[in-house]
C-alpha cells in the first residue's frame, strides 16, 4: 500500500512513513514466508476415517462477537504458553492434522472527530503456534493499514443489548493453515510482535501480556482414531 498523505504532513515527514513502511513489508513478506513453507510441507493426510472438524478453542480475552459477521474474536496475546492466549485441544486422531484460522491487525478504532490523517496506523502483527511446552511449531504474520472504519472487516460489539462496539475493530482477514505435527494433542497461539507506525513515529511490542492481533474462525480438521 502506498503511502499515507494528509493534510499538514510535510513532503519530508511522508518519505520517511514511507520508508518505514517499506521496511515493515519487507519483514511481513519474510514472516510469511515461514507459513508458505509450512503449508507446502503439509503430508498427506492418511486414509481411513473421514476428516472432522473441531472448532473446541479456549480464549484468555475474547472480545465479543462481530456485527456484521457474528464470529466471536479473540485476542492474541504475546506469552509462552497457550493458557496465556489461545489454546486449543485436537481430538484423539491419526497422523497429522491442520490449524485453520483468520488472522487480523487489532486496530484501535478513534473517536469519529478525529483528523484523518492523525487516525493513520500500520500494524505489522507477528504470531506463533506453539506446542503445550512452548515449542514452535510455525509462525504467521498479517499487516495492514488503518485510516478509516471502512478498513475494518467488522466492528465487535460491546454490549449486545446496547448494540455499542468496542474501541478496537478486526482488520481484513488473512487465512492461516499449519501442520500440526502427528502424536500433538493440543496447541496455542500467542503473539510475538507488534510493530506498529504512526505519523509521529514507529512503535515496536513484545512485553508478554499485550494483545497484538485477532483471530477469528479456528479450527482443526483431523482424522479420528
Amino acid at each position: 500500500m502506498g503511502p499515507v498523505c494528509c493534510r499538514g504532513t510535510t513532503p519530508s515527514a511522508i518519505l520517511e512513513i514511507t520508508m518505514r513502511i517499506g521496511v515493515l513489508g519487507a519483514v511481513a513478506a519474510m514472516a510469511m514466508s515461514t507459513v508458505v513453507v509450512a503449508q507446502r510441507s503439509t503430508a498427506p493426510a492418511p486414509s481411513g476415517g473421514a476428516l472432522r472438524t473441531s472448532t473446541d478453542i479456549r480464549c484468555a480475552a475474547e472480545i465479543g462477537v462481530g456485527v456484521k459477521t457474528k464470529r466471536p474474536f479473540c485476542d492474541v496475546v504475546i506469552g509462552t504458553t497457550p493458557a496465556e492466549s489461545i489454546a486449543m485441544t485436537i481430538p484423539p486422531h491419526t497422523g497429522t492434522a491442520t490449524l485453520r484460522f483468520d488472522l487480523h491487525n487489532r486496530f484501535d478504532v478513534p473517536a469519529p472527530a478525529l483528523p484523518l490523517g492523525l487516525a493513520y496506523a500500520r500494524h505489522l502483527a507477528v504470531i506463533a503456534v506453539i506446542r503445550p511446552t512452548g515449542e514452535l511449531i510455525g509462525r504467521a504474520a498479517v499487516a495492514g493499514d488503518f485510516r478509516t472504519v471502512d478498513n475494518l472487516y467488522d466492528q465487535v460489539l460491546a454490549d449486545p443489548r446496547s448494540g455499542g462496539v468496542r474501541a478496537v475493530g478486526p482488520g481484513p482477514a488473512e487465512a492461516i493453515s499449519i501442520t500440526v505435527p502427528a502424536g500433538v494433542s493440543s496447541v496455542g497461539i500467542v503473539g510475538t510482535r507488534l510493530n506498529l507506525v504512526r505519523r509521529s513515529g514507529e512503535e515496536g511490542y513484545d512485553t508478554p501480556g499485550r494483545p497484538v492481533a485477532l483471530v477469528s474462525r479456528v479450527r482443526v480438521e483431523y482424522r479420528p482414531r
